[in-house]
């Protein structure tokens, strides 16, 4: 058997604890880790290839972008460096299943900025590929209060998606075929490129100048106000106990200086990440893998960009393609 150099992607995405590995799991048992909490177990985009029926897919676990350790900044420029090296190793693009806790009351918060984050890192042109997915419906009480947040979050806060093309399921119950069914409709699309992809590798744009970006350093620069008007008063505190001769005082001011001075430098470095364009470094990457390679197909360049190592490729993607090891 051949390799199946034009086999899609599609990428599983949402915010940590709503699902996205457990529903990969439904595709490939055992294939990606699952969290018993909110705390995120997908730290990098995971490629799992499935078999439907006599075609191959990508399937594509993403880091949330509420991570418990990682900023936005961080998660969004890893996501990017992944889109970048998929569109230019000339893998397809086909949809994206984006995940929503039927749990949660209201769509806000966090949960309503990454929300703004995906629909802008996607682009209008994308959302028909998009299938807006509420998981956790076991977890509720009565299916009835599901039903209607599903419809709230279909009127009031994906209604923009929905006119463009997306469609709304619910996970429910949650089996294989229904995650293979869901993964079908999607191969019944045609390609897509996302708006991120445009911006940054058609336009050579930094992450900061995308559409996406700007709404990400946007939330940083408020946040490292807040934290400069944090310390700013910290260091008037710490001064008047100093004057004051309050040792104690000017000691515990000091260490909680010092704690927001190392979440602010973190802060700052992911915002740095932003500022310059990987256009020229993820073309130069290609074209050298291109030249080394003996594999010459797009995924196994993919993998190697991405980071992926020999092993993994050779115990996870071959064997699915029909390559003996």
């Amino acid at each position: 058997m051949e390799l199946e150099t034009d086999a899609p992607m599609i990428l599983v995405m949402g915010t940590t604890g709503s699902g996205k590995s457990r529903f990969v799991n439904y595709l490939m048992p055992g294939s990606a880790v699952e969290g018993s909490n909110l705390r995120s177990e997908t730290e990098e985009c995971q490629i799992v290839p499935v078999q439907m029926g006599q075609e191959l897919v990508y399937v594509v676990d993403t880091p949330g972008f509420d991570d418990t350790y990682r900023t936005d900044a961080e998660i969004l420029d890893d996501i990017t460096q992944f889109l970048a090296a998929q569109y230019e190793s000339g893998i397809k693009l086909r949809g994206i299943i984006f995940l929503h806790r039927i749990t949660d009351v209201r769509m806000q918060g966090s949960a309503l900025t990454h929300f703004n984050i995906f629909q802008e890192l996607c682009g209008e042109e994308a959302f028909g590929n998009v299938i807006l997915l509420t998981t956790m419906w076991d977890q509720l009480e009565h299916v009835g209060v599901g039903m209607r947040r599903q419809q709230e979050l279909r009127e009031e806060y994906w209604s923009s998606m929905v006119e463009h093309g997306s469609h709304v399921r619910k996970f429910h119950p949650a089996s294989a075929s229904l995650a293979e069914g869901l993964v079908c409709r999607l191969l019944e699309k045609d390609n897509i490129v996302l708006q991120v992809q445009k911006d940054v590798m058609e336009q050579g744009k930094a992450l900061e100048a995308t559409a996406v970006g700007r709404f990400v350093v946007e939330r940083l620069e408020k946040r490292l106000d807040g934290l400069t008007k944090d310390m700013e008063k910290l260091e008037a505190d710490a001064e008047l106990a100093r004057r004051r001769g309050d040792e104690r005082k000017r000691r515990e001011m000091e260490k909680k200086l010092e704690k927001l001075r190392t979440k602010r430098q973190s802060v700052m470095a992911s915002r740095v990440r932003l500022t310059s364009s990987m256009q020229a470094e993820i073309r130069d990457k290609v074209r050298k893998e291109r030249s080394a390679s003996r594999w010459k197909d797009g995924i196994h360049i993919f993998a190697s960009i991405v980071g992926l190592t020999l092993s993994a490729t050779t115990n996870i993607i071959l064997p699915l393609l029909g390559v003996a090891i």
